[in-house]
C-alpha cells in the first residue's frame, strides 16, 4: 500500500529559520523530511551554529523524518558541544516523527521539550551555569 491509498498526502519538506532572542534561532521543520531534504536542513543548522547561535529544533510542524534527519539531528548536538552551544529539540508533532525519534533514542543526546518558551528557557539556564559569559 502507497501512502495516498492510506489517505495522507506527503508535504515536501519546508525549513524556516525563527530568531527567537540575540543568540537563539529555531529552525523549523514543516513537511515531509528524507534523504533528499536533509541536506538543507543540515546546511540550515551548521549556518545556524556558524554564526554563534544556540538551536531549538523544532519539529512539531514535521509530518514525517527519516534516519537521514536523525543523523543530522545527531550531529547538530555534537557540533553544538564542539562550539559550547545549546540544541533543544521541540516535538509534539506527527505519532510517526515521534516513533523514530524514540527507536533511535534521541532523548540521549538532545533535550526534549513542547512548546517554545521552554526550549528558550533551558537554553538560557544552560548558557549561564555551563557557558557563563566572561
Amino acid at each position: 500500500m502507497s501512502a495516498s491509498s492510506l489517505g495522507s498526502e506527503q508535504r515536501a519538506g519546508v525549513v524556516r529559520v525563527v530568531p527567537e532572542t540575540d543568540e537563539i534561532v529555531a529552525v523549523c521543520l514543516e513537511g515531509d523530511f528524507d534523504l533528499g531534504n536533509a541536506p538543507a536542513l543540515g546546511t540550515e543548522v551548521g549556518r545556524a551554529l556558524e554564526n554563534g547561535n544556540d538551536l531549538i529544533l523544532d519539529l512539531s510542524q514535521a509530518t514525517f523524518i527519516d534516519s537521514s534527519v536523525v543523523h543530522v539531528l545527531v550531529n547538530a548536538s555534537r557540533a553544538a558541544i564542539g562550539s559550547k552551544r545549546a540544541v533543544v529539540l521541540q516535538l509534539g508533532t506527527a505519532p510517526i516523527v515521534e516513533r523514530v525519534l524514540e527507536i533511535a533514542e534521541i532523548e540521549r543526546v538532545l533535550p526534549r521539550v513542547h512548546e517554545r518558551r521552554e526550549a528558550v528557557r533551558i537554553i538560557q539556564e544552560k548558557a549561564e551555569t555551563v557557558y557563563p559569559k566572561s
